[in-house]
């Protein structure tokens, strides 16, 4: 995998993309966005899949979602691409790190596990959008290094694999969890009717 060294190009373009894919997320993720996405692209709530709803109820709105959310940013990315020297292999890795970490965050779970963790954010009542907005502003920093680093059709691809295997991650995760849920469900159930 080739990359450019580190020097002042780098930095800029660096700067340039993140700009540029900052400016397609506020389009993409606000007044682009349907608001029945926005609705129903998070993961079904634990109550919601022990009452039988598939765990993967959601990802179709968050397809469509992130499918809109990538043509903003990259529409700002052809905006950027004439007057900084972006190479396409740049273009598509910074892309692929965007639309799918924006994917899995946008399912919430990630959110709600950060919540958890502060031990709940009972008084800051905007905590759930203002950790997920930080969390997408750090992805889309990785994003533009990625698109200054990368120049090879080679490294795109391998970042492509690793989008993928993310993607893929999330999916097993709610898999697991949905089956957890489900069966702490049964569980319930059964010492309820004995």
């Amino acid at each position: 995998m080739s990359t450019i060294e580190p020097s002042t190009t780098a930095a800029a373009v660096t700067a340039a993309v993140y700009v540029a894919l900052l400016a397609g997320h506020h389009l993409g993720d606000y007044p682009i966005q349907r608001d029945s996405d926005a609705q129903s692209k998070g993961i079904p709530a634990d109550e919601v899949i022990a009452a039988g709803t598939p765990w993967h109820t959601g990802w179709s709105s968050i397809t469509r979602h992130v499918l809109s959310y990538l043509a903003c940013q990259a529409g700002a990315l052809w905006l950027v691409s004439l007057v900084a020297p972006l190479t396409l292999a740049g273009v598509w890795t910074a892309l692929v790190v965007s639309g799918t970490t924006h994917a899995v965050i946008d399912r919430r779970w990630i959110v709600q596990a950060i919540i958890r963790a502060k031990g709940g954010c009972q008084h800051w009542p905007g905590a759930a959008t203002c950790i997920d907005q930080a969390l997408h502003h750090v992805m889309i920093l990785v994003a533009a290094v990625g698109a200054a680093r990368i120049t090879t059709l080679a490294g795109a691809v391998y970042e492509t694999a690793i989008g993928a295997a993310g993607i893929g991650a999330a999916l097993l995760w709610e898999h697991r969890h949905a089956r957890r849920v489900q069966a702490r469900q049964l569980a319930a159930t059964s010492r309820r009717d004995r």
